[in-house]
This record gives C-alpha cells, structure tokens and sequence, in this order.
C-alpha cells in the first residue's frame, strides 16, 4: 500500500516539474531599468526628432537654381501665398503662445515640403506679417497640428528645425 502511494507522490512532483519548462518565459528585466519588451521601450524606437529627412532636400533639376522667397512674392500678393499655404494645409493656424510669442501651426504638408521650401514658407510668413522686424528680438514659434508640440522657431536668424 506505500509503494502506490509513493509512486503517486513521485509522478505529481514530476508532473509539478514539468510545467515551468513548456511555459512561455518572458524577458526578464535587465538591472535598474524595464525590459527590451516594455511599451515604453518600443515606443522609444519609433522616434524620429529630425523633422527633415536630409536625404531630399531639393528637387534635382533644380538643384543649381537659386530661389529665394522674394521671387514668389514677386509673383503673387503676399497674403495671397499665405491664403495658398493654408488652402494645401502646409499651415493650420496662427495663434499667440506664451509670454505672447507668436505661433505658426504648420499642417501635415508642412512635412512633405523640402528642407528649402520650408525655409521659404516660414519666411513668407515674416516678410507679410513683419514679426521679426517688429522687434528687436521678433520671432514666432513652430508648432505641430497633431501633437501640439514645438517643431521650430523663425526669427532674423532664419529657420530652426528641431
């Protein structure tokens, strides 16, 4: 009667043994941080701070052309560019931020302009509405549409992309 009894015991420790080797492990953290497999961690990779892709900066066939922003404005009114910037959604709104700092929400075309493009859009915008030559120290904020967040500043320096 003990034999059955301790071949029973036997068999459930086994049984308990085997268990943990055909469960799925999961990545353990690595000291003072999460895992490679935390949803922070891989929201990280997906994170591009450059807002231009350098790789694109200029149409090839007009790559020895000088354009600045004065040729288009001596092509069409001022404000109608800027109308037209706002009708192909490079530009959302215009709104005054904090410590009534001018901003400049840019739209999702803003994105797919050339690093050139953007420069001469921005400075468009100085030229008609003379933010920068209005003060000493004039410039307006960048912001994105969708995140809210700042992308650039414009002042007497020219565009900065963050």
């Amino acid at each position: 009667m003990q034999k059955p009894f301790n071949i029973l015991i036997l068999l459930s420790f086994l049984s308990v043994l085997t268990v943990p080797v055909t469960a799925k492990a999961e990545i353990k953290a690595f000291l003072g941080g999460w895992s490679m497999n935390h949803s922070h961690y891989r929201e990280s990779q997906n994170y591009h701070p450059y807002v231009e892709d350098l790789r694109h900066t200029q149409i090839p066939q007009w790559e020895h052309k000088d354009w600045y922003a004065e040729d288009w404005l001596a092509q069409k009114d001022g404000m109608e560019l800027v109308r037209g910037f706002y009708a192909a959604d490079i530009l959302r709104d215009q709104k005054t931020g904090y410590a009534d700092l001018p901003e400049l929400v840019v739209g999702p075309n803003f994105y797919r302009l050339s690093g050139y493009d953007k420069r001469r859009v921005t400075h468009i915008v100085d030229i008609v509405y003379g933010i920068t030559e209005s003060k000493s120290n004039g410039s307006f904020m960048l912001r994105d549409w969708y995140t809210k967040r700042a992308v650039g500043v414009f002042d007497q320096n020219g565009l900065r992309l963050h």
